[in-house]
């Protein structure tokens, strides 16, 4: 499209200025002959008043005629209201020598923003987001398809139409814009209402006729049909005055149909319009309608990760349990733990503080919930036959001295110790019995991770709505946090509060970490409420199916090898043996002891595998606030 910068001025100057001054020069050269004689010089100076009140006057009305053919010099607004509640709009837009109007090209701010739809007695109390979403059909200019750019963040009603920093030129071109609106009827009191204010008050330019209509279903009754109309701004600003018309149009069609003329900047024709509820059918899920294709990208994750699952195939059955008199070969206390529940925790620690007390390695005494620790001479022999895990924490414990007092406090210090020996714990076990008694199938599992980062950040780099500036970093936020939080509390949280439920003590010492998980929850929560709101409700709901997918799904890939199996069964056969034969044996050593030399062999077995006994009791519970790790 030519645009012609300076053609405005070109034609004032021919139209009005010229002509204007051409009368004054005149004026002036009859004045100045008439003053040669001093007879006539009370005539002269009457007759130059006159002349230059003519020109003036002239002036004036040769520039009203002009401001009178610039600007908007017609517009229509046909509404048509679907029964699924849908608003399909196509609007005319006629301007003229409007360059001074639109120095940076031809914006249109289609009629939904807040201070367009500012009535609340049609469209009910203010709020961030009015919920209104719009989706552009077609735009043309002066009959030719042309480019535009829809805005965002909070300018999400600005259309820019053509090409952007370009003044319009001084000619006249038609404009027609097409598209559809979701959420702008009201159903209330049996009563279903269209507040559309179609020029919108955030504009600038004077418009000399506008024209709107509305087409309701033809099932609507018109007799039951209340219209109210109004020329104005918002609210009291603007009002009516003398020179703005409104009238009714007879329409053919039976459209609802009001015009108005001479319309001031920032005025606008609206109508709000009652008819009887019934005849449009509002669906109570419209954005799965409109935005539903954003939750298409987790329905394939979740097809992805099931198709993996099948492929799997299913855990391997447990098989007959056979009571074993003794433990599986080279199986320690931690390790039969973490290979029947695929757990490290605070239990898996008091196993091995037993382990190395029943080796002679170390001397346990307790006083008042606390355990006091002493490094005992033991011959090297007996170190060696040690499991990995045993020897590590051995060494870790006694690193700044022969003595130390352990505490299930829940001070930040005791936690922070605790939780160091417990993952010393499960980094040893995984790392020797991961692989060998579990099947992680972590690459299925990664590439899930891959794919929800992929389609998400797409999804938002792409996305429209009201306010999207922030939607990429706060889509990275959700996801990276999310994800660690889940697998925090499927790894470690669950597990914890499963075993303090079970003993039905200790679990107040958890609440410090559940208030930092609610923390990160309830942040979490917050930024999805800002992505509903700026981006669309879809679009929060598919960040948190992918977060509940990968969650999911990924401890359900997790299997124990034929040889893990194999184990389980030989860890639930003796752990039969501890419950029903030992037992009596366990719970006739002294809790109170504090030289228990006379520790069974089996004791840490029994703390492990969480046979009742006093003694494995007390210590494990006086570490449960020690971090739990869970085989994933």
């Amino acid at each position: 499209m030519r645009r012609r910068r300076h053609a405005g001025v070109h034609e004032w100057r021919q139209s009005i200025a010229i002509p204007c001054w051409r009368a004054a020069f005149s004026a002036y050269h009859g004045a100045y002959r008439l003053s040669l004689n001093p007879e006539a010089n009370v005539r002269r100076r009457l007759l130059i008043a006159m002349l230059f009140l003519a020109v003036s006057c002239l002036c004036r009305i040769a520039r009203a005629d002009t401001s009178a053919r610039a600007g908007i010099t017609f517009f229509r607004a046909d509404v048509t209201v679907r029964e699924n509640a849908t608003l399909e709009v196509r609007e005319e837009i006629a301007v003229r020598n409007a360059s001074s109007y639109y120095k940076h090209g031809f914006q249109r701010d289609l009629p939904i923003s807040l201070t367009d739809r500012w009535d609340t007695r049609y469209v009910g109390t203010y709020q961030k987001d009015n919920g209104i979403r719009v989706k552009i059909l077609e735009v043309t200019e002066d009959g030719q398809r042309v480019n535009y750019e829809q805005g965002k963040r909070y300018g999400y009603a600005q259309l820019f139409i053509g090409a952007r920093n370009v003044a319009l030129d001084s000619g006249e071109h038609r404009f027609v814009i097409r598209y559809t609106v979701d959420w702008a009827l009201i159903s209330r009191a049996g009563r279903d209402t269209l507040y559309w204010n179609a020029v919108g008050t955030e504009r600038t330019v004077p418009i000399a006729e506008a024209i709107l209509a509305v087409h309701l279903p033809a099932a609507v009754p018109s007799e039951n049909i209340e219209v109210e109309p109004r020329v104005g701004g918002l609210g009291g600003s603007f009002p009516r005055r003398p020179e703005n018309t409104i009238e009714r149009v007879d329409d053919a069609s039976g459209a609802i149909v009001y015009r108005a003329t001479n319309m001031n900047p920032r005025q606008s024709l609206s109508l709000a319009i009652t008819w009887p509820s019934g005849y449009i059918h509002m669906p109570r899920f419209v954005f799965l309608r409109r935005e539903g294709g954003a939750l298409i990208a987790p329905a394939l994750l979740f097809l992805y990760y099931l198709i993996a699952w099948v492929w799997i195939g299913p855990e391997h059955k447990p098989g007959a349990f056979v009571a074993r008199y003794e433990p599986p070969e080279g199986i320690s206390p931690a390790a039969a733990r973490y290979i029947a529940s695929g757990a490290t925790d605070g239990r898996s620690f008091a196993a091995v503080i037993a382990q190395l007390a029943v080796h002679g390695c170390i001397r346990v005494e307790s006083e008042n919930g606390k355990y006091t620790l002493s490094r005992l001479m033991s011959d090297r022999a007996t170190e060696a036959a040690l499991a990995p895990e045993e020897k590590f924490i051995l060494s870790l414990l006694f690193e700044d001295g022969p003595e130390i007092v352990l505490s299930g406090a829940m001070d930040q210090r005791n936690a922070a110790q605790n939780g160091r020996y417990v993952f010393h714990i499960h980094n040893e076990l995984a790392n020797q019995l991961g692989n060998k008694y579990f099947t992680r199938h972590t690459g299925i599992i990664a590439l899930g991770v891959l794919l929800t980062f992929v389609s998400a950040l797409g999804l938002a780099v792409t996305a429209r709505g009201r306010d999207t500036s922030a939607a990429v970093f706060t889509t990275l936020w959700v996801l990276f946090i999310g994800l660690m939080l889940g697998m925090m509390i499927e790894l470690s949280v669950a597990s914890t509060w499963k075993t303090a439920m079970r003993a039905g003590t200790g679990w107040i010492k958890l609440l410090p970490g559940v208030a930092a998980v609610s923390i990160f929850g309830g942040a979490i929560a917050f930024l999805l409420k800002n992505l509903a709101s700026g981006v669309s409700l879809s679009f929060s709901l598919m960040l948190v199916a992918f977060l509940l997918i990968n969650l999911g799904w990924g401890p359900q890939l997790k299997r124990k090898s034929p040889l893990g199996r194999q184990v389980s069964d030989q860890i639930a056969g003796f752990r039969q043996f501890l419950q029903k034969v030992d037992q009596d044996k366990l719970d006739r050593l002294n809790p109170a002891s504090n030289t228990p030399q006379d520790l069974d062999r089996f004791l840490p077995y029994a703390i492990a595998l969480e046979v009742k006994e006093a003694w494995g009791d007390h210590l494990s519970q006086a570490f449960l606030t020690a971090t739990t790790f869970v085989e994933n």
